[in-house]
């Protein structure tokens, strides 16, 4: 069974800084969360910690530390990752993708760690445009890189 979530990051899956620390204790990296989703919005935010990006579709994480699983139509992922996704959706009405976000020990970082993804899966346009860039011969045309800042 899930615990349905207002939205989905790291820390609401149970990684707060010390949690992280002690998933590390003795190791030099921990796997800590598998994430799998679609996204059709992204919609840029602000805190005192500084800027991310909402993701927004469904969502579904698992922890794999404690085994806990959680969904949420929103999710916001480091913006390393969510900046990439926002790329995707700029040519996709929606983006599938599943990732493994780890910790590695990091010394010079300000936390002790950083995080890290593993892409499960090439991270992909929705089927229907998939379909339409196929039979186009525009499939391999399709990259994840960051959005070009403007000019």
């Amino acid at each position: 069974m899930s615990e349905m979530l207002r939205k989905i990051t790291i820390k609401n899956c149970g990684f707060d800084v010390q949690t992280v620390k002690m998933a590390l204790e003795g190791k030099k990296s921990a796997d800590l969360l598998k994430i799998a989703g679609v996204t059709n919005k992204s919609q840029p935010g602000q805190t005192d910690k500084g800027s991310y990006l909402l993701l927004q579709g469904e969502f579904r994480a698992i922890n794999l530390v404690s085994g806990e699983v959680f969904e949420s139509g929103s999710c916001i992922l480091p913006n390393f990752i969510s900046d990439r996704l926002a790329g995707a959706l700029q040519v996709s009405d929606q983006v599938e993708f599943a990732l493994m976000i780890s910790a590695k020990s990091d010394p010079s970082s300000v936390t002790g760690y950083e995080y890290t993804v593993t892409p499960l899966v090439e991270a992909a346009p929705s089927d229907r445009l998939a379909n339409l860039l196929e039979s186009s011969g525009m499939l391999g045309t399709l990259a994840l890189a960051k959005p070009k800042k403007a000019a």
